[in-house]
């Protein structure tokens, strides 16, 4: 579509308030763009802790909030969530009344139209369908790359132009995909995206078929340096990055000059210093592979965070020290706070959080220790303790490149010393429920394994993921019952950007089975965004003035009617505890019709101080908790919830 003419200020869309669900790379980008534009971010949600970093990052004082919360503020929202989890979302908000009449619903897929958000339309929210037809890095450099971005548009006739202007006002060229063809877009997308990730993948296949070790290099996913792998050389590409994206940024900036607003004609020039027009900068530095030119507006490889990292090692560099032995840890000299990281090697970018955590809670004059341990009481008969990863040499990179001082791998002999213990920390009542169960004896020898690793470590605080809820929750109740003097820190569960949980465990999963897995993390986020809704009414219910009766309520204008008709929808509408599980069981009982299915082992609402579930009256931290099986992969999730205050933890 032509965008030739300036448009004038009358012709811009009226200013407004924008929020963004789902802070992966493509809303914040979006909900930056705009506000570039004039229009103003009021609320995210997020549903991670990198998610947390990118909108901190690129809309700064922007609050960060429960899902419905982002309805209830917004006139414009954009919904920039994984495909699979778009339809659940807009049922869920417009099950709730968090949708509200005369509201802009803009979702982000490629792979639906604006049908996908009937539901909301049937509320009277204005339905629009924005797809930019870019990949992200999760950076502010994308803000000026959506310069020139072609844009796929669906929407009602009557809203086309709406859409259109946006679209511009973002930089971006619209292209209007009729809601027919919405398919055939999609896949044409695809199937350009995706013909290099199935040859890469051809390619992994004969490499294994050769007798490599590792050729999982080649791939995006991988846990080993790009630089190390067989056919890295060949899928990088050659034009050096810098001189592709000089030349695209002066073509975008050249077509969309006349139609971006005034207040957006410099941003060429305020983007990261080396693509702004001038000289080249200089030479790489000394001791890196690359200079920052050649660094900076590409996606950083997860491995290649040693240059981001040396922020917390308080820009000194050392080599990590690999130790077996109690005495060569007792040997080391201490300065200041010792922080460990218990781990069983496999190390991903959930383990890289925790030693980076670690980092800062230690100091540059502290120290951290990353214990890799596979141990054998907590696996019990028929699990995969044979098959349990070890990848040492790629875990010692990696907690080198995080900030460890030290990465302790003892043997099982120096761990227990004459075989099997035969005294063991039993977990008690509340190591017999949910894992427990399904495990029996599993905690006993993960609580006999910390209480030992914590004596041949010594720390002064030990950090642990939230993602292990009930393992952190024993671990907390042992150190205090037992007296141990440490620190229990917990760490928020770091996620995939389509929302699984990163586990070592995943590695495991074909690609099949991970699409199937995605119903563990997407029955979390139901659960949380229907008690989310549900707070949220029942706050505004709140807001009725008690010296009024419900009929001068309804009379009244304003937030009071608004209020009184809230509480309406809030006492209608079942709530509570049954309402959060019903609707993660919803998204599970469909994960288990798929191919290959779902096989549930327990969904449960559970307080965290026993893990007993909860009551319809209960107030206070609650935990929603799964756990299933894929194909023969295990899985585990949770997410922490308040009840009893407006909104879930997000």
């Amino acid at each position: 579509m032509s965008t030739d003419h300036q448009p004038d200020l009358k012709e811009r869309p009226a200013r407004l308030t924008v929020g963004v669900v789902g802070a992966g790379r493509v809303g914040p980008a979006l909900a930056a763009s705009l506000q570039l534009a004039g229009h103003r971010p009021v609320a995210v949600s997020r549903v991670s802790e990198a998610s947390r970093r990118r909108a901190e990052t690129m809309l700064p004082d922007v609050p960060l909030v429960p899902p419905a919360e982002v309805l209830q503020r917004a006139d414009l929202v954009l919904l920039t969530v994984p495909d699979d989890a778009l339809p659940g979302l807009v049922a869920g908000l417009a099950e709730t009344g968090a949708v509200r009449p005369g509201q802009l619903l803009v979702h982000t897929s490629g792979r639906y139209g604006a049908k996908v958000l009937d539901l909301a339309l049937r509320a009277g929210a204005l339905p629009l369908a924005l797809h930019p037809a870019m990949t992200f890095t999760g950076t502010p450099v994308d803000v000026q790359r959506l310069a020139g971005c072609s844009f796929g548009v669906t929407a009602p006739e009557e809203l086309r132009l709406a859409a259109e202007a946006l679209v511009i006002e973002m930089g971006g060229e619209p292209e209007w995909i009729s809601e027919e063809n919405r398919p055939l877009y999609h896949a044409a997308l695809a199937l350009g995206a995706n013909h290099l990730v199935t040859l890469v993948a051809q390619s992994m296949e004969l490499l294994r078929t050769a007798g490599v070790e590792a050729p999982t290099g080649c791939s995006a996913r991988s846990s080993a340096p790009p630089w190390t792998t067989p056919c890295a050389p060949v899928t990088r590409p050659h034009r050096p990055r810098r001189a592709r994206g000089r030349r695209h940024g002066r073509r975008a900036r050249h077509r969309v000059a006349q139609t971006r607003p005034a207040d957006r004609r410099g941003l060429s020039r305020d983007g990261p210093r080396d693509r702004r027009p001038g000289p080249r900068p200089r030479p790489a530095e000394a001791g890196t592979r690359r200079g920052p030119a050649r660094r900076a507006g590409r996606r950083i490889h997860r491995h290649e965070r040693h240059h981001r990292d040396e922020q917390h090692r308080g820009e000194r560099l050392m080599t990590t020290a690999l130790l077996s032995t109690a005495e060569e840890l007792h040997a080391r000299v201490r300065h200041g706070r010792r922080a460990v990281v218990m781990t069983m090697g496999a190390l991903h970018e959930g383990h890289a959080t925790l030693i980076r955590t670690a980092r800062e809670i230690a100091g540059r004059d502290g120290e951290v220790v990353v214990t890799v341990f596979v141990n054998p009481l907590q696996f019990g008969a028929g699990e995969d303790l044979d098959r349990y990863p070890r990848t040492l040499e790629a875990d010692l990179k990696l907690a080198e490149q995080a900030g460890a001082d030290a990465v302790f791998a003892p043997s099982a002999d120096e761990v227990y010393p004459g075989g099997e213990p035969q005294v063991r920390i039993s977990a008690g009542p509340m190591g017999e429920r949910l894992e427990g169960a399904s495990r029996p004896g599993h905690f006993d020898g993960v609580l006999t394994v910390v209480a030992k690793l914590l004596h041949l470590t010594r720390p002064d605080v030990a950090l642990f993921g939230q993602k292990d809820a009930q393992q952190l929750a024993l671990i907390r109740r042992m150190a205090r019952d037992l007296n141990f003097g440490v620190e229990v820190v917990a760490v928020p569960t770091v996620r995939e950007e389509d929302g699984l949980a990163l586990s070592s465990r995943n590695r495991y999963l074909s690609p099949d089975e991970r699409r199937t897995a995605l119903a563990l993390s997407r029955a979390l986020f139901a659960g949380r965004d229907r008690h989310a809704a549900q707070e949220a009414l029942r706050a505004r219910a709140r807001e009725v003035p008690s010296t009024h009766a419900r009929a001068e309520a309804l009379s009244a204008i304003g937030e009071s009617r608004a209020a009184a008709d809230a509480h309406a929808v809030a006492t209608a509408a079942p709530g509570g505890p049954a309402a959060v599980r019903a609707a993660a069981r919803q998204a599970l009982d469909e994960a288990a019709r798929l191919d290959p299915p779902l096989r549930l082992d327990y969904l449960a609402l559970v307080d965290p101080s026993d893990f007993t579930e909860i009551g319809h009256d209960f107030t206070g931290e609650a935990v929603l908790a799964v756990a299933a099986r894929v194909g023969t992969t295990r899985l585990i999730d949770n997410l922490p919830l308040t009840f009893g205050s407006l909104g879930a933890a997000s």
